[in-house]
């Protein structure tokens, strides 16, 4: 708001602008607020007075109001004390002119104390909301991003304020900014549609668009802005130029070397065709058995030359596309690898296991599995694994083959290494390294190859575990890969909407039920129909095997014997305990369970049995444990 002042000027008749005064200026003057405070603390004062002598005492004392809220108000932690002193002069007026009163005493101490209250509950609301701006004040002032404050008039979009590095970016003033249109930095349909957006959806966060510098020179911003009352918003953005230029640049540079890389691999194919050619027609021809070593030896190499071409092509988009979150299972019961298998026995205990990494990890569990077909030799059995470690899972997948001599361990992963996998084992790591996740060979030469991939906390998830690992649809209709016990009966773990499946099994074993978040369950399956069970249950300070049971029906067949084997197998990387029913012990024993005193099991674990007081024969249990094999 501004007052001016225009005078008459007789001289030259004509009227002449004063210079403005602004009641902003003045109200920041500190003897503004001190006067007014002092005049209206005299004013409720006297009028209070003369109430009292005139005998009201009913509404004049509310005026001792208006001077404790502007004190209070000005001066934020002087406003109980200031409540207080006015207070108290009042008190004194009353005693004087009223004390043969006592009930106008009573009221006026009422009403010094809520006199008081006042002043300090508006002295603290003032206090807390002058940090606030200050808070956002220094936020707006020294960001490093440009802001901008920005009001709708309903004729258009006008700019109130604007924060340094805002009128730095724009190439003006601050003072040229405020109160101009927005049109005057963003034009074209950029601005009507974000705002249509921000009214819609109540926040933009990170939304490219271009504004506009005073010689009409553009450049381009990343902007977010969020709504405020009253029709404003504010606005925060940075200058993304350069990086987009140099986006611009890379993926021009990119498709360059793309289409170079293309006709080179075109060339390179088209002369080891032709040397493989060549030599095939030198072979025919030529009767000396000398030559034909050589040209052997000419063979294999452009044979490798061909092979390394082959997998350059196929991985040169490695770390481009965005991870994805990949079932292990589904990865490994693809048809490729489903159709070379042959007799051996493939068991992939990840039913449940997801990893977000790079699309081209499927091809490295694919890998890892045919490296086993192809240099295993002897192997009849590969078995896919995981266990959860404090840094994250390991995932294992182990073959019972001829495994890798200790003088080569350390060469397998190097580029072209001489053997057949070198190549694509070194490009395997590379491939799990894009999503920090490690590669080793941690087998025993003569006992089989055994690989392990460390995948880091936040990368993999269990369904059904938590929101952020939801359960699967539907169970699994058609597996592809089934695993098959000694007894028969197929064995597989369930899935987390398979829980209440197991639950309808167990309700005559003590009405066990299953947990998807702590609970690994496996079931043996005979003619289609669950015949057996058996939970993996992880407590904080260890891992229990317990709710192994059969229905009566189905009794006699060993098919308790399939769910424990099943069990073991996947969970066994784990040190297991478990309260084995008394005679049954020999049973458990089969699977590398061994009797344990009771002060050895994990206290969560020896807690079920608390009840007991330490006599686990008087419950007819005896606590076991089976640790890993090395």
């Amino acid at each position: 708001m501004a007052i001016t002042i225009l005078p008459w000027d007789r001289c030259r008749g004509e009227r002449r602008e004063a210079p403005v005064i602004r009641l902003e200026a003045i109200a920041n003057r500190p003897r503004f607020w001190e006067t007014l405070i002092g005049v209206s603390a005299a004013a409720a004062l006297l009028l209070n007075l003369a109430g009292l002598l005139a005998g009201i005492t009913v509404a004049i004392p509310h005026l001792l109001y208006i001077p404790v809220v502007i004190t209070a108000y000005r001066f934020p932690r002087r406003g109980a004390i200031a409540a207080a002193a006015l207070g108290a002069i009042y008190f004194l007026m009353v005693f004087i002119l009223a004390g043969s009163m006592p009930e106008k005493i009573y009221e006026a101490i009422v009403r010094i104390i809520v006199l008081v209250i006042i002043g300090w509950l508006v002295g603290w609301l003032t206090y807390r909301l002058r940090e606030q701006e200050a808070l956002y004040q220094g936020l707006f002032e020294h960001s490093e991003s440009g802001t901008i404050l920005i009001s709708d008039t309903g004729a258009g979009r006008t700019i109130e304020a604007v924060n340094w590095k805002a009128a730095d970016l724009l190439h003006r003033k601050a003072g040229d900014l405020t109160g101009s249109p927005l049109s005057l930095i963003w034009g074209g349909d950029d601005e009507p549609d974000f705002f249509s957006r921000l009214a819609r959806e109540g926040a933009v966060y990170a939304a490219d668009t271009v504004f506009r510098l005073p010689d009409n020179r553009t450049f381009i911003v990343l902007v977010s802005a969020a709504p405020l009352p009253g029709g404003r918003a504010v606005l925060t953005f940075t200058d993304i130029t350069g990086r987009v230029r140099a986006e611009q640049a890379l993926r021009t540079a990119n498709d360059k070397l793309s289409m170079l890389s293309r006709i080179s691999a075109d060339h390179l194919h088209f002369s080891v065709d032709r040397i493989l050619e060549t030599v095939e027609e030198a072979d025919a021809r030529c009767a000396d058995t000398g030559t034909h070593g050589y040209l052997d030896r000419i063979r294999t190499f452009a044979w490798n030359i061909s092979r390394q071409l082959l997998l350059t092509e196929s991985y040169k988009d490695l770390g481009t596309t965005p991870p994805v979150w990949m079932s292990v299972r589904q990865v490994f019961e693809s048809g490729r690898l489903m159709q070379k298998i042959g007799t051996v026995s493939l068991r992939i205990w990840t039913e449940r296991l997801e990893i977000y990494a790079d699309p081209l990890f499927a091809d490295v569990l694919v890998h890892l599995v045919e490296n086993s077909l192809r240099h295993g030799r002897t192997v009849k059995n590969i078995v896919v694994t995981y266990r959860e470690t404090p840094e994250g899972l390991d995932l294992s997948i182990r073959d019972d083959g001829q495994g890798i001599p200790a003088e080569k361990k350390d060469r397998i992963f190097e580029y072209d290494s001489g053997g057949q996998a070198g190549i694509g084992l070194f490009i395997c790591r590379q491939i799990a390294g894009v999503t920090g996740m490690t590669l080793r060979e941690i087998g025993i030469p003569g006992s089989g190859a055994w690989f392990v991939i460390h995948v880091p906390a936040g990368r993999y998830r269990i369904e059904g575990t938590s929101d952020d690992a939801p359960p699967s649809a539907l169970p699994r209709q058609s597996p592809g890969n089934i695993i098959r016990h000694s007894t028969g009966a197929t064995v597989r773990e369930l899935l987390s909407s398979e829980f209440p499946l197991a639950d309808a099994l167990w309700v005559d074993y003590h009405t066990t039920t299953g947990d998807p978040r702590t609970d690994r369950i496996f079931a043996a399956f005979h003619d289609g129909q669950m015949v057996s069970l058996a939970r993996c249950r992880r407590h904080p300070d260890g891992y229990e095997v317990d709710g192994v049971f059969t229905p009566p029906g189905h009794r006699g067949h060993g098919f308790a014997h399939a769910a424990v084997w099943g069990l073991v197998e996947a969970c066994g990387s784990d040190v297991l305990y478990m309260h084995s029913v008394r005679g049954l012990e020999k049973f458990y024993g089969a699977y590398g369970f061994v009797p344990i005193n009771e002060k050895e099991l994990p206290q969560s674990i020896r807690e079920r049995f608390a009840w007991a007081q330490g006599e686990m024969e008087g419950a007819n249990v005896d606590p076991m444990m089976r640790v890993p094999p090395s």
